[in-house]
């Protein structure tokens, strides 16, 4: 019997005075500015390409929000490993100073939920795909 994987999405908030461009440059992977799903917000992300593959998308909005959220950073992280993500996590705020610990409404968990299916097209046409995240045109 064929062991079946699932493709699993992590989220994960906190807040931070830093500015995520700043921040990220500190993490041990190149992140790349990308485009937004989220309107008005600075978005980097990173794909690993290998065996153990996983999408990374952090994003920050560029201005402070009119009312006071417990969160101002969005970290996804979407491979096949529940553990993998809690580590690339882990790994993430380590090495960027950014503390995820703020509880995430379900409500944000489930739009995020969406991120299984991008997964698989990355896994499939990872050049195409991070050509359009970059904003560029893949040839």
């Amino acid at each position: 019997m064929a062991l079946i994987k699932t493709v699993q999405t992590l989220v994960k908030a906190g807040k931070s005075d830093l500015s995520l461009e700043a921040a990220v440059k500190n993490f041990n992977e190149k992140l790349f500015p990308a485009k937004s799903i989220l309107g008005n917000t600075t978005q980097f992300a990173f794909f690993k390409e290998d065996y153990d593959s996983y999408l990374l998308m952090v994003s920050q909005p560029k201005e402070k929000p009119a009312t006071p959220l417990d969160y101002n950073i969005l970290l996804t992280v979407t491979s096949y490993s529940d553990k993998k993500n809690q580590e690339i996590a882990y790994q993430f705020e380590k090495e960027t100073k950014i503390n995820l610990n703020v509880p995430v409404p379900e409500q944000l968990k489930n739009l995020f939920a969406n991120l299984n299916l991008s997964f698989k097209v990355f896994e499939k046409n990872p050049q195409e795909a991070m050509a359009i995240m970059r904003k560029e045109t893949y040839n």
